[in-house]
This record gives C-alpha cells, sequence and structure tokens, in this order.
C-alpha cells in the first residue's frame, strides 16, 4: 500500500469543488492508498531525522462532512512513501523551517516539490530566469527604482508581492493616478520589503492562462477571464474559466522551462501565462485540476500520482 503525507491547511476549511490537494487526496483514496494529513506546525525534527505529528484522514465527496480524521500520532517521514508539501502561502520563514524538516526526508521517502526548490523558485521572481519570454520585470524594494521603471515601460505596471497566492496583495499602478507612490509604499512597507514590478499587459482582459505541467511536460491549458471589477485571473475571486488550448508560442515556452523544472524536483506546477508571455511559475500549491477535469481536459490528479509513484529524483 502506497502511503502518503499531505502538509496542507486544515482541511476542514476547503472547498472540496475547487481545491487541488482534494483532488489528490481522493484519487489517492480511490486507489486504496493510506492517507495522513498534518499543517507545517506538525513538523518537527530531532538531529538528522524527521518527523510529522499527522492524523489518518478519510475524505467524503459531501462538501462540511468531507473529511474524518483519526486521533494525531507521530511519524517519521521514513514512514511515508509520498510527502505533499501542499501549504498555501505565506512564504515566510515559518513556511522555510517546514522545508528545512522535509530536506531531512529519506531518498526512499519521495517529497514534491524538492524542499530545496521550493525555497529556490519563488513564484514571483523565478520568472526572471527566463527574461525574454516574460514581460519587462523589475524585483526592488526601492519606491523611487517603482516610480522609474512605470516611466520607462511608458504605461501601467503590476505590482506583487513575493510571499502571497492567490492574487492578494497584487495592484496595478497606472499613469496619473494619485494613488501610485501611497500604493508603493505600502507594498513595499515603506522600502522595506521587495516586491516584483511588471509591465502590465492589456491582453490579461482576454483571460491569463494557467498550464499544468506534469513532471515538466504541459498537460492542460485552462483560460481564466478577470472579473470586470478586478485585474486578477484568479479562480477564487470570481474568474470565469474556460479549457483552452496552447499556441505554438506558448507550447514553446512550456517546452522550454518544463525540463528545467523537472530537473530541478518540481512535480506539479502551475505556469501562468498572458498574452504568450511567462507571468509567473507556481510551485508550491497549484490549482486547477477540478476545473480542467470537468470540463473536459484529463484527470490530472491521476496523472500526477502515477508520477509521483513512478519518479526518480535527478539529484
Amino acid at each position: 500500500m502506497v502511503r502518503h503525507l499531505f502538509v496542507v491547511d486544515p482541511l476542514d476549511r476547503i472547498d472540496i469543488t475547487k481545491d487541488s490537494s482534494f483532488a489528490l487526496m481522493w484519487a489517492a483514496q480511490q486507489r486504496g492508498h493510506a492517507l495522513h494529513a498534518c499543517d507545517t506546525d506538525g513538523l518537527f525534527a530531532v538531529g538528522p531525522d524527521a518527523f510529522a505529528r499527522c492524523r489518518t484522514t478519510a475524505l467524503a465527496r459531501v462538501q462540511g462532512a468531507h473529511c474524518r480524521q483519526g486521533s494525531t500520532a507521530v511519524h517519521a517521514l521514513a514512514d511515508f512513501d509520498v510527502v505533499w508539501m501542499r501549504k498555501d502561502p505565506p512564504f515566510d520563514l515559518d513556511y522555510i523551517a517546514a522545508t528545512w524538516v522535509l530536506d531531512l526526508a529519506p531518498r526512499s521517502t519521495k517529497v514534491f516539490s524538492r524542499p530545496s526548490s521550493l525555497r529556490d523558485w519563488n513564484e514571483k521572481t523565478s520568472l526572471l530566469r527566463f527574461g525574454d519570454i516574460a514581460p519587462p520585470s523589475l524585483l526592488t524594494r526601492d519606491p523611487q527604482q517603482i516610480v522609474a521603471f512605470q516611466r520607462e515601460v511608458g504605461g501601467s505596471v503590476v505590482v506583487k508581492p513575493l510571499g502571497h497566492s492567490g492574487g492578494t496583495g497584487i495592484v496595478a499602478l497606472h499613469p496619473g493616478d494619485l494613488n501610485t507612490r501611497s500604493l508603493i509604499e505600502i507594498t513595499t512597507r515603506h522600502g522595506r520589503e521587495f516586491v516584483l514590478v511588471q509591465q502590465y499587459l492589456p491582453a490579461v482582459r482576454e483571460g491569463d492562462k494557467r498550464v499544468i505541467l506534469v513532471g515538466g511536460v504541459a498537460r492542460a491549458g485552462l483560460l481564466r477571464i478577470p472579473p470586470a471589477d478586478d485585474l486578477r485571473g484568479n479562480i477564487h475571486i470570481g474568474a470565469t474559466t474556460r479549457i483552452a488550448d496552447l499556441s505554438a508560442a506558448e507550447q514553446a515556452i512550456c517546452d522550454r522551462i518544463g525540463p528545467v523544472l523537472a530537473a530541478a524536483g518540481h512535480l506539479f506546477v502551475g505556469i501562468d501565462l498572458i498574452g504568450e508571455k511567462l507571468t509567473e511559475i507556481n510551485v508550491t500549491s497549484p490549482t486547477g485540476i477540478h476545473e480542467i477535469r470537468d470540463q473536459g481536459g484529463p484527470d490530472l490528479a491521476e496523472e500526477l500520482l502515477d508520477a509521483a509513484i513512478a519518479w526518480q529524483d535527478p539529484i
């Protein structure tokens, strides 16, 4: 029997129709695999040995009665075949410390994504490695540099905090907006925190495309169209979705970055594309599995389980 540990936010709070961790766990349960779950506060290490205070977990497809868990017990990470680090950001020191514990898992336990790569591949800044296929971008905490960058690109820019998910804290700065300097102060905390600033791409009004990569291979695209009153295309804030094929340019982006991501130990990645430009590389807890399957696309939960079991870490 395959034994899974899911490091996730509290399961009683999730929406089972949208949460990709639930989709993965459900697929594993349907195969007769053993499920355990904990939050990052359940991870700890004693010397070189890593452990989890976790609970056995059984799922049902009934929102509100979708999760039944046993009492808390301590297990060595060596007791599990697969550990899924699916904790949503904020990406803070507590998150990093959890990856330090996961670093200590033995090679017999497969951890997704590789903990060191979760630290190295920030979801907002990793696209700087591929600058020629991304919009003009700036990583800084200097408010004056942000103002100058906006003038340089000649139009609107988008400012993204580095440690959040789901579009939290993202703002657009438009020429002539009297709130610009105040918004920069808020997002950088008066120059104390780095942000990623990107040229605003008007094509976002037509939708941003979430592409799911499994083991470095693009498997499906989901067009997410923002609500009329928001610039963000995140599903949880009301974006509408539909399955979308990849253009030749979009496929070329996936073919270029996919092998690099797989070599870094990322099994499950959701990249975001706007106007055939790479805008984010999501590696912590990508979503979209339900929407892709429900709209006639592949069952990516099943594919991910197969890929996880067959995975051979390249290092």
